[in-house]
């Protein structure tokens, strides 16, 4: 009688492993795109402030990109789409929006039916202060 379940356990850890292994990939996958998405606000919200009381700010200003940039190099990553956009004529109170993307690509990216790239994007909407 013990003799025949002496494969149970094999049979049953061959069942069992691959799903493991795929929620513990996804869970590290997870983590690496939430931490990439938290640094990418973090530079948004530097440009934005950044922008805010620059004095002669233009559209897509090149100091405010650089900030953005400077900051994300920091963790590691590199802008792929940057703005910096606001309603003319600029005067004191109004809107400037600084937009951010980044292209995120999961270690195991040939698994993923979607493709390979993922993109994060964020926005920050603040009031000129100049």
């Amino acid at each position: 009688m013990l003799r025949r379940r002496q494969g149970n356990a094999i049979i049953e850890a061959a069942f069992v492993f691959p799903i493991l292994f795929l929620l513990l990939i996804g869970i590290l996958e997870t983590g690496r795109a939430w931490t990439d998405y938290n640094l990418l606000t973090h530079a948004v919200r530097e440009g934005a402030r950044f922008a805010a009381v620059r004095p002669q700010l233009r559209i897509n200003d090149g100091a405010v990109l650089g900030r953005i940039n400077s900051v994300l190099a920091m963790g590691g990553l590199r802008a792929q789409r940057t703005a910096v956009i606001y309603t003319t004529p600029l005067q004191t109170g109004r809107l400037v929006r600084v937009h951010a993307e980044i292209d995120f690509i999961p270690l195991v990216s040939g698994l993923l039916p979607w493709g390979a790239v993922i993109p994060i994007r964020t926005e920050v909407i603040t009031r000129y202060e100049v």
